[in-house]
Formats: structure tokens, C-alpha cells, sequence
């Protein structure tokens, strides 16, 4: 009995003491041999899955850890988030041969003044163009129903106009750069947000109306997700007159990112590249943001390429559509592009690197123009003119009373 109670006892201790002198040699530099040799370790087959279970939990730690700090600091500051990103967007699409560093022009910039009042004017006339498509849209589903036909493009192409009202709804911001790029964009990962380079002011000095064909192009990007689906590797079946590329099978059921989750994955990996001191996330950031760069202005594979001028394409029927529907001249359409073609050989950040040929678009557009003319003046636009004549004709009438 006095054995049995003694042996467990006995192995108590040596297993203390065996703990004890691994803890010790290991401590110390280069005794980790010694230790193995003394006290043996653990099966490979036990120790990788342990190792790899580490690895996972320490990852999923730092990713929550960053998860919830992304979305805290977004809740806490998103003026100050979205700040962050509109910084990184300057940064990357500077042009400069002064030196200048990225920045903004103030509120009170004639340049910021006239884009902020064309685009204003502009993102009016999109809503209306896009609540006008969808309302006919409705209206072609219930006869094609009625007619038994197939009803699945129909169906998308609605689907993709009414995620395109909640895109462009809202308040938007109006952005000039200092930049001497002759460029105009907007991106994913800012949503909400134009952004125009001065150089692009300065070299092409565009009218109100092809500017506004500028803008109404870059918001018809906005209305079909295209930053997003390029994103996403997908392609859109929204132009039913224009060519699309055929989509893959697993790019089929792509959806584009909500502006609010585009800016909570964005604000994660901001925070965890900050809260990370190996610099593996703050890579992983600039690697994303990059490949959004590469897709939206031309360093990016060949299907990419291929997307950026189907979309391109698409962008410029939408946006003469739009100008038509805003009571713009829609012959500036064309003369904007002929103007983008001209300047394009002369720069190094072009608005035309993954577009189609700009003579293309230029006639492309000038059709475009002949076949809405035909169509006739919106409504809406009969009553502008009318009461812009109406006005001349008062204002002349004072004149010849009071001389």
C-alpha cells in the first residue's frame, strides 16, 4: 500500500522537476538542444497541428481586434476616415512637375465653385435619367410578361438601375485637385466623391456642358457599379445595345460593394495596418488599393482592359443620355471627347489610357446626338427655353421703355 501511495507521488515530483529544467535550459541561449535531449518532446503529428493553431488564432484575433476598431473608428470619426481615404486617393493619382504636394482647392476656389455648381446640376439631372430608364423599364417587363417572352436581361438590367439610385443618392462631394493630370474619376473606395484634376481645367478649359459631360460620364460609373465590378472581376449586362464580354460562370452572381461596406473594409485595413508592426497589412492595403488603380486606369490584365472599354462605352451613352435629360447642349459630348483625344498624346496621367480610341467615341457620340436630336427636346427643357425667351423678351422690352 505505502507503494502505491509513493509512485504517484514520485512521478509528481519528476514531472515538476522535469518542467523546471526545461524551463530553465530553454531560457537560456543555445540550450534548446540540451533540453530536447533531456526531456523529450511532444509528436511532429501533435506539434504542427498545435503550431497551426496558434497561427490561426493569433490571426483571427488580430483580425477582429482590427475589424472592431475599423468599424469603432468609423463610427467615432468617418469625417475623419473619409478624410484618410480622400488623402491616399490624392497620393496615388498626383501629377506634378513643381513638386506641389497633393491637395485640394478650397470651398472658396473659383475652379471648386464652377465644378461643385455643374456637378450639382449634373447628379440632378442622373436621378432623373435613372428614375426615367427604370419606369420604362417596368414598363417593357409587364408587356414582355404579358408576351410570355423571356424576362431574364430585363429583369437584370432593372435590378442594376434601382441599386444604381441608392449609389448616386445622397450628398455629394465636389473635389478639385492641384494635380497637372488631365483627369477626372471616381472611385470605389470613396464613395460619393468626384474628383477632378485643375490640369484637366486648365489644358481643355471645357465649357459648362462639356463638363458636364465629364461628370455626367463619371457618375454613369457610379449608376453600373463599374469601379466595383472591376473589383470584383465581373462584368454588367446593362447595355443592351452595347457589346458585353461574356461573363464566367463564378462571376455571374457578382454584386457590387454597398458605398458603406466599400468604406468599413477600407477603414479595417487602414486600422490594421496601424495596429500591425510586422508591415504585412499595411502591404496588404497598399497591394488592394493598387489593384484598384491598376483596373480603373490601365495597368491591369487584358480582360480588364477589355471591361474598362465595354464600360467606357456604356459611360459615354449614359452620359449624353444624361446631359439630354439635364437640358445640356449634347453636342458637347463630342467635342469634350475630341478634346480628351487631343490633350491624351500630351500627358502622362491620361483619361483615356484603358478607353476606347477617342475618334471611335467621338463619332459614337456625334450618332448619339443626331439620334436623341431626332427624338426631340425634353419637356422639361421646352419649358426652360420658353421661359429663358420669355425673360429676354422682358428684359428687352425695359430696356427700349427706360431709354
Amino acid at each position: 500500500m505505502a507503494c502505491a501511495h509513493t509512485l504517484p507521488l514520485r512521478a509528481l515530483l519528476r514531472g515538476v522537476r522535469l518542467r523546471a529544467c526545461r524551463r530553465l535550459l530553454s531560457s537560456t541561449s543555445g540550450a534548446a538542444s540540451a533540453a530536447r535531449s533531456i526531456v523529450p518532446e511532444a509528436p511532429w503529428y501533435l506539434r504542427r497541428p498545435v503550431r497551426v493553431f496558434r497561427v490561426a488564432v493569433l490571426g483571427f484575433t488580430l483580425y477582429q481586434t482590427g475589424k472592431a476598431a475599423g468599424h469603432t473608428e468609423a463610427l467615432q470619426d468617418p469625417d475623419g476616415m473619409v478624410k484618410t481615404l480622400v488623402k491616399a486617393i490624392l497620393e496615388s493619382q498626383h501629377v506634378s512637375s513643381r513638386g506641389a504636394k497633393p491637395e485640394a482647392h478650397g470651398a472658396d476656389s473659383p475652379l471648386q465653385v464652377h465644378v461643385k455648381a455643374v456637378g450639382e446640376r449634373v447628379l440632378a439631372a442622373t436621378r432623373a435619367w435613372v428614375a426615367h430608364e427604370t419606369a420604362r423599364l417596368e414598363a417593357e417587363l409587364e408587356a414582355a410578361k404579358a408576351r410570355g417572352e423571356y424576362l431574364g436581361d430585363l429583369r437584370d438590367h432593372l435590378r442594376d438601375l434601382r441599386a444604381g439610385a441608392e449609389r448616386i443618392a445622397g450628398e455629394w462631394t465636389w473635389l478639385v485637385t492641384n494635380s497637372e493630370g488631365i483627369n477626372a474619376f471616381v472611385s470605389p473606395y470613396c464613395p460619393r466623391h468626384v474628383f477632378v484634376h485643375e490640369g484637366l481645367l486648365h489644358a481643355l478649359t471645357p465649357t459648362e456642358d462639356e463638363l458636364a459631360f465629364l461628370i455626367a460620364h463619371e457618375l454613369s460609373h457610379v449608376v453600373f457599379a463599374h469601379g466595383e465590378r472591376q473589383l470584383e472581376h465581373a462584368t454588367l449586362r446593362c447595355g443592351r445595345d452595347t457589346p458585353q464580354p461574356a461573363p464566367r460562370e463564378e462571376t455571374r452572381r457578382a454584386t457590387p460593394l454597398h458605398p458603406h461596406t466599400a468604406i468599413a473594409a477600407t477603414a479595417q485595413l487602414v486600422v490594421l495596418s496601424l495596429i500591425d508592426p510586422t508591415g504585412v497589412l499595411e502591404f496588404v492595403l497598399t497591394a488592394t488599393f493598387g489593384q484598384w488603380l491598376e483596373a480603373a486606369y490601365g495597368q491591369g490584365a487584358a480582360y480588364v482592359k477589355e471591361y474598362s472599354r465595354v464600360s467606357e462605352a456604356q459611360a459615354d451613352d449614359c452620359g449624353i443620355g444624361i446631359l439630354h435629360a439635364g437640358c445640356f447642349d449634347i453636342r458637347a459630348a463630342s467635342s469634350m471627347m475630341a478634346k480628351v483625344g487631343e490633350a491624351s498624346g500630351h500627358t502622362r496621367a491620361s483619361w483615356t489610357d484603358t478607353h476606347p480610341p477617342p475618334l471611335e467615341r467621338v463619332e459614337h457620340l456625334q450618332r448619339r446626338a443626331v439620334a436623341l436630336a431626332e427624338e426631340g427636346t425634353h419637356q422639361d427643357c421646352r419649358s426652360v427655353v420658353q421661359l429663358l425667351k420669355r425673360l429676354y423678351r422682358a428684359s428687352t422690352r425695359s430696356k427700349r421703355e427706360f431709354a
